[in-house]
């Protein structure tokens, strides 16, 4: 397996290569990183074409109808917790665990199974850990940094959605406009197989947009290196003193 050291997250970055390096060393592994994570990737699409399309068809017309939504509103609030656990198991087994794998040995393998990857211990330990990584980032000096990438990042993803999402967002509105058709007491102009229009769209989106989002963890991997990077020199530093 060959490294590529000019990708390590080992050294000091400046912000423009912080983006593009990020972005070569998502781009180049893509292929692994779909094959460690795509059967997480469909359980987060379907979960998310199940949430949008149950808020959609039944929480939305009695939203706009100020009908008794509590029953509603429970089960979608149950839909979204697993979405959530459901996005963050997919973002280990195709973003943090690979990424783990490359600060250990700058490489990125295969998975070994046709399953992928379920990295469940590292799962549960970084959840305690990354809360404390992204204070050490601000603590050594690299808030504006971070704010800068976050903001370079929501510009791509929006970016990406609005071309990649479009049949959704598409969707969406005609949803937007048939729930306040019923408010007004009009029949909406909608097709009869709604649900499951809904249902598949979002899905196939859904899918889409977790690799979307994934994109953005590796910018963000390498502002980690450069906080690593100037607390090792740091030290060195001090070592020569």
């Amino acid at each position: 397996m060959e490294k590529d050291k000019n990708l390590s997250a080992h050294r000091t970055r400046s912000f423009q290569a912080i983006i593009s390096d990020g972005y070569r060393l998502y781009t180049q592994n893509f292929g692994k990183l779909v094959r460690a994570s795509w059967v997480q990737a469909i359980i987060y699409a379907l979960v998310t074409g199940f949430s949008m399309t149950y808020f959609f068809t039944s929480l939305l017309p009695k939203l706009a109808a100020h009908e008794g939504l509590m029953p509603e509103l429970a089960l979608w609030g149950g839909t979204f917790v697993v979405f959530l656990i459901a996005a963050i198991i997919f973002a280990f087994a195709g973003g943090i665990a690979p990424l783990h794998e490359h600060w250990q040995t700058d490489t990125i393998s295969k998975p070994r199974r046709w399953w992928g990857r379920w990295p469940w211990k590292l799962t549960l330990r970084g959840l305690k850990v990354l809360p404390r990584m992204l204070w050490t980032t601000i603590r050594r000096g690299r808030l504006w940094t971070l704010i800068a990438v976050a903001l370079v990042m929501l510009l791509v993803v929006l970016v990406a959605t609005v071309i990649f999402q479009m049949p959704a967002i598409i969707l969406a509105t005609a949803n937007i406009e048939g729930a306040a058709d019923i408010a007004a007491g009009d029949v909406p102009d909608l097709p009869e197989n709604l649900w499951a229009l809904n249902f598949f769209t979002f899905s196939v989106c859904g899918f889409l947009q977790a690799y979307i989002h994934l994109s953005t963890l590796f910018p963000f991997y390498y502002v980690w290196g450069n906080t690593q990077d100037k607390y090792k020199h740091g030290l060195d530093e001090k070592k020569n003193q």
